[in-house]
């Protein structure tokens, strides 16, 4: 939104590239106060395709798009900058003078609070949405890393994030496929031997290796994820992985006709056994039966992020005093931030149905209700890798182990 370039995730409230993030970081700590050599528009994209090299342009646009000061972690000499000082002076007094309004007008700071929340909600609606198309571009890309390149969960959180390498690699020729197109992949639940994964193909991908490895990926473009500690990102990440990918194949599956799970090259998996069969497409059916929408889904996901599992029915699940968790051994400075995050995606989720669904309420709770699906689904298929699949891996040969799929599966 600033630069017009690639954007990593949102920084700071807005959709930017590393460069400018650290950018906008460096000069609000500074006592700086350059001016523009120009016309003040070196940074406007309707007036050219690449925006001219101008620091305090450059900062300007900063401002003008949303970047957020107040969500910049400073210490007490970077809090007394003067470029920090001023700006967030200013924000403070724009509250007050909303606060003032209150008194003299009680309707028109009620209008106030309409449109705020309003805007709230397209922000991290947008924001969503952005995240998804890149996502989604990342799984249709022609990015088909060895799962040896991947070793482990640890090694995707150590690592920088790999979204943005869809833009290098391009998208993956002839995907998606069409309904016409698409081939079942029979399995059957018992495998009598393990040779390994099939051999590694540039233009065929592992579904399962891939997709949990983009779900990771999704994970750490959140703000509040990179305010976690290793060891609470770790845990997070091997307890809600699998149900987000879960949400994500199903939604796309549905979003393009399809009644079972498939994947961008077509690939379906389809189990002999009808239970199994069942379990495979549990996270389909709620998505058909309440007709999700494309943001309820993004919403739904967003949540099942900020540790899906049980909570209460309502919007005041969260308390600061002892804030509920359902993933165990995750620290309390953890676990405050996932019950924040949660509540603030489910206002979100609430208010949007109270808006667009005649049966708001009843709707919300039908949604809240799929991530006890998505847990359930979890840990079934948690059930029987742990069964069928781990007994093998522990006697089979090194390089023929997916890691990631271990480490997720072993939780």
């Amino acid at each position: 939104m600033i630069c017009g370039g690639s954007a990593s995730g949102y920084h700071y409230d807005v959709a930017s590239c590393n460069g400018c993030k650290a950018y906008f970081r460096r000069y609000i700590i500074s006592e700086r106060n350059l001016k523009c050599k120009g016309n003040e528009d070196c940074f406007d994209l309707t007036k050219r395709e690449k925006p001219i090299k101008c620091r305090p342009c450059r900062y300007k646009k900063c401002l003008e798009v949303g970047m957020n000061p107040l969500a910049l972690e400073v210490d007490e000499k970077e809090a007394e900058a003067k470029n920090f000082k001023k700006v967030t002076k200013r924000i403070k007094e724009e509250e007050i003078e909303k606060i003032d309004v209150v008194d003299d007008n009680s309707k028109q700071i009620m209008l106030r609070k309409v449109e705020s929340a309003g805007e709230r909600m397209q922000k991290i609606t947008d924001m969503l949405t952005y995240l998804e198309s890149r996502l989604e571009q990342f799984r249709l890309s022609a990015y088909n890393p060895h799962w040896s390149e991947v070793q482990g969960l640890d090694c995707i959180l150590r690592s920088s994030n790999r979204i943005s390498l869809a833009d290098k690699y391009g998208p993956m020729p002839g995907w998606p496929l069409t309904t016409e197109q698409t081939h079942p992949i029979m399995s059957s639940v018992k495998p009598s031997g393990i040779k390994g994964p099939p051999p590694h193909s540039k233009d065929k991908k592992h579904w399962l290796y891939f997709n949990l490895m983009a779900t990771v990926e999704y994970a750490k473009t959140f703000m509040f994820f990179h305010k976690m500690n290793a060891r609470d990102q770790f845990i997070l990440t091997k307890y809600v992985t699998l149900a987000c990918m879960n949400l994500h194949v199903s939604f796309e599956s549905v979003s393009r006709k399809f009644e079972v799970r498939v994947n961008p090259d077509g690939e379906k998996q389809l189990y002999k056994n009808e239970e199994y069969y069942s379990n495979s497409v549990m996270s389909v059916v709620p998505l058909i039966r309440y007709k999700v929408e494309s943001i309820e889904y993004m919403l739904l996901k967003a949540i099942c992020l900020c540790n899906p599992g049980q909570f209460p029915m309502n919007l005041s699940f969260v308390s600061t005093e002892k804030p509920f968790s359902a993933v165990p051994d995750l620290s309390e400075h953890g676990q405050l931030l996932l019950a924040t995050e949660r509540q603030h995606y489910a206002d979100t989720l609430f208010d949007h149905c109270l808006r667009n669904r005649e049966n708001g309420p009843s709707h919300f709770t039908d949604l809240i209700g799929i991530i006890d699906v998505l847990e359930r689904q979890q840990r079934i298929q948690k059930d029987l890798h742990l069964l069928y699949i781990a007994p093998l891996v522990a006697k089979a040969p090194k390089e023929n182990v997916i890691q990631i799929i271990e480490d997720i599966m072993d939780s």
